[in-house]
């Protein structure tokens, strides 16, 4: 049922990321916005960011 609801926070993440401005990038709103619906998931998400640093090295 998850993967239906995926086009919604992908919404409530561009809409955060657009009021927040210029400073946020697309990956951390998106976790902030699926993380104020899902906050069970907060180890996934954390780990989702931390690939992304990870990454850059």
């Amino acid at each position: 049922m998850r993967w239906v609801l995926t086009p919604r926070t992908t919404w409530q993440a561009r809409h955060q990321a657009a009021g927040f401005g210029a400073g946020m990038d697309a990956k951390t709103a998106w976790v902030l916005a699926r993380l104020a619906r899902h906050p069970e998931e907060r180890g996934y998400a954390l780990a989702h960011l931390d690939d992304e640093r990870g990454a850059a090295k």
